[in-house]
């Protein structure tokens, strides 16, 4: 018969989280909770100090005694002795033993406290993980699943005003496509100066945080979420003439639309992507990247890679929409919904093309009057 692939689990070694000063607050501080390390370190060391003891031993030449004075008899036995109780209580106190870095302190924590990915005080930023070989056949054969999202995670209480998300009648299913966009906002600034050469010397690169979400159903149209969400930082630059958004619409307290929290954005696209949703939009990986997620490639049609030529640049959605659906789109500011039902269309158009044979010729002609307008919507 075949024999079996090796089975591996996964291990937690590390989670990076940042703490808030006050729940709600977005000043605060990072920490470290990390596994303390493997016995097996403080083994090796011992071992080959045993070895080298043990060498010195076995030649005539060298001294019986360590520069330190001690008899390398005697020492050869300390060392012995010290390794049966480092094995002993490796053996008693088990491999869970996680410290927490807090600035200049350290201290002893359980593996609860650095596994409490749901406190409301801090949020994860890094969590590391590492492969661990199986080497008892009673242990799984795969490595273990994620929590799955629960359908709960759709139905959110808006932060400005309480009320409750739209409820979805009926939601999607495996092999459901939704058309999906997201705005952004800016939390860092760019940090650069000029040198004497005249170059740029990029200190800190900007950093952008989302602001709106929205997924259109493919088979009825219909908006299945339209959320804004606060970033869990400063906004330093609402990008309103990209984005469309505005302070207002971010306001905690005054906000005319459902307001959610980054974490809350993230568990909707997650939920649909456990059930096996297929997101059609343009630039994906851009937004899936804010959105701090990553779908199986097979779960993502990407118009910007359907509508884009090998060794070519990349076309926008908005010179797309005007070349393809023959209108014009956001002349003034962006809007997530629009977008979205323009990457749709989009990708309808790319099927139609395709079943008609003709999808190869349409890209060259494309890429042809784009080169000769640069790509730019009059």
């Amino acid at each position: 018969g075949h024999s079996e692939p090796a089975s591996e689990s996964y291990r937690l070694d590390a989670v990076v989280s940042f703490v808030r000063c006050r729940s709600g607050e977005s000043e605060g501080h990072h920490v470290v909770h990390i596994r303390k390390p493997s016995k097996n370190i403080e083994l090796d060391a011992l071992r080959r100090q045993l070895k080298q003891v043990d060498e010195c031993l076995n030649e005539e030449s060298n001294p019986s005694t360590l520069v330190s004075g001690v008899p390398l008899q005697e020492r050869l036995e300390s060392l012995q002795e010290t390794i049966k109780k480092t094995v002993n209580n490796a053996d008693a106190s088990g491999d869970d033993e996680w410290l927490l870095l807090n600035g200049f302190v350290v201290s002893r924590v359980t593996s609860e406290d650095a596994r409490s990915f749901c406190a409301s005080f801090k949020e994860p930023v890094i969590v590391v993980y590492s492969s661990v070989q199986q080497t008892d056949s009673l242990q799984p054969s795969s490595p273990p699943t994620s929590p799955r999202v629960s359908e709960q995670a759709m139905e959110t209480l808006s932060i400005s005003n309480g009320k409750i998300s739209k409820l979805i009648v009926e939601m999607p299913s495996k092999g459901d496509c939704l058309a999906i966009d997201a705005e952004f906002v800016c939390v860092q600034p760019e940090s650069s100066f000029i040198t004497l050469s005249g170059s740029k010397k990029v200190l800190r690169e900007p950093r952008n945080a989302l602001a709106r979400l929205s997924i259109i159903s493919c088979d009825n149209d219909e908006i299945l979420l339209d959320d804004y969400v606060l970033p869990n930082e400063p906004v330093v630059d609402y990008l309103t003439r990209f984005s469309g958004i505005r302070q207002a619409d971010l306001d905690p307290e005054h906000s005319p639309h459902h307001l959610i929290t980054p974490q809350e954005a993230y568990q909707k696209v997650r939920y649909l992507m456990e059930r096996g949703c297929i997101f059609v939009g343009h630039g994906l990986s851009e937004d899936f990247k804010q959105i701090n997620i990553c779908i199986p490639p097979n779960q993502v049609i990407d118009t910007a890679e359907i509508y884009h030529q090998p060794a070519s640049r990349y076309i926008s959605l908005r010179y797309l929409t005007n070349y393809v659906l023959k209108r014009d789109m956001q002349q003034d500011v962006h809007d997530s919904v629009e977008d979205a039902r323009a990457a749709l269309e989009l990708y309808k158009r790319a099927m139609q093309l395709r079943k008609d044979g003709t999808f190869d010729d349409y890209i060259s002609q494309l890429y042809k009057e784009g080169q000769n307008t640069q790509f730019r919507v009059a």
